[in-house]
């Protein structure tokens, strides 16, 4: 698989999963499809393992990549599963638009990465300001929105934080054993945390079962596979990038098909995110262009 067409798979894939796992908790609690769908997506990647011929080793190094994993795949997840019940997709997506900004932090003092420029540092305020925007307004409704806001938001830290460690602690592992052992470690991990929060499971929506159908086919099993993929042969932060075009997708999915309202603060939010990724990735080009900070010497 080339890595453009994996990385377009994770954007596709990270546009309809917000939506998908609001559909997905439709009349049976959300670590209940949280739990349906890692389940079937190991089964399926232990199948997709065997037909290809693919060991999925079980030795220290490899549990440890497992675990690190299912800070993202887990504890992030579960997390955004709980939160998806109180903010709409397009917020959800639009929060996970900032974990490039977060990676990027987080490498800098896990992988030891160049201290932030001028223009990095822009970044920050900016998106930290449209984070801001949105909360003024669009978090005012109910207080249970700013649980989802807050759950979410813990979500996309610690799916940013299991990519950096990843990079740290990478091994020589193929994609699909990384995949299909990070989700059997995840299955059980669900399974126990249900069982203390809640495993209802009350006459599902015909569009939930569907939709857990999909998050396990695309969601887990191919999602994760082309994550990562990708993840083994780009940067972290540079993974993290595809957010910058799913918020726009997921946004438009939540209002054609879920019904979902776009506020002025919430497209002043977003653009500012946006703003923000852009500048993160090429605003020191641009600063230079304009004259604003010194052009590097040439070797």
């Amino acid at each position: 698989m080339s890595v453009p067409a994996a990385y377009l798979a994770v954007i596709l894939v990270w546009a309809t999963t917000p939506l998908g796992v609001q559909w997905s908790s439709e009349g049976l609690s959300p670590l209940a499809g949280a739990f349906s769908r890692m389940f079937l997506a190991a089964i399926i990647g232990w199948i997709a393992a065997r037909l290809l011929k693919v060991t999925v080793p079980w030795h220290r190094q490899a549990l440890k990549i497992y675990a690190i994993s299912n800070i993202g795949l887990f504890f992030g997840l579960m997390c955004v599963y709980i939160g998806a019940k109180y903010i709409t997709s397009g917020m959800i997506s639009v929060l996970f638009g900032l974990s490039p900004v977060a990676s990027a932090i987080l490498a800098r003092f896990l992988l030891d990465e160049p201290p932030f420029s001028l223009a990095k540092w822009l970044a920050v305020a900016t998106g930290l300001g449209g984070l801001l925007v949105i909360f003024s307004q669009d978090m005012t409704l109910t207080d249970s929105s700013y649980a989802g806001f807050v759950l979410v938001g813990i979500g996309m830290l610690c799916f940013s934080l299991s990519g950096v460690l990843i990079k740290r602690h990478s091994i020589d592992m193929h994609p699909l054993a990384q995949t299909v052992g990070s989700l059997t470690l995840a299955a059980p991990l669900y399974l126990v945390a249900g069982l203390f929060i809640g495993l209802e499971v009350d006459s599902p929506h015909p569009r939930a079962i569907a939709a857990i159908l999909y998050l396990t086919l695309f969601g887990s099993f191919i999602g994760f596979f082309c994550y990562f993929y990708i993840l083994k042969h780009l940067a972290a932060s540079s993974v993290a990038l595809v957010t910058m075009i799913t918020p726009v997708l997921a946004i438009s999915l939540g209002v054609f098909l879920n019904g979902e309202t776009v506020t002025e603060t919430l497209a002043i939010g977003a653009s500012m995110i946006c703003t923000c990724l852009l500048l993160f990735y090429w605003g020191d080009q641009l600063l230079r262009q304009i004259g604003f900070v010194a052009k590097r010497p040439q070797a």
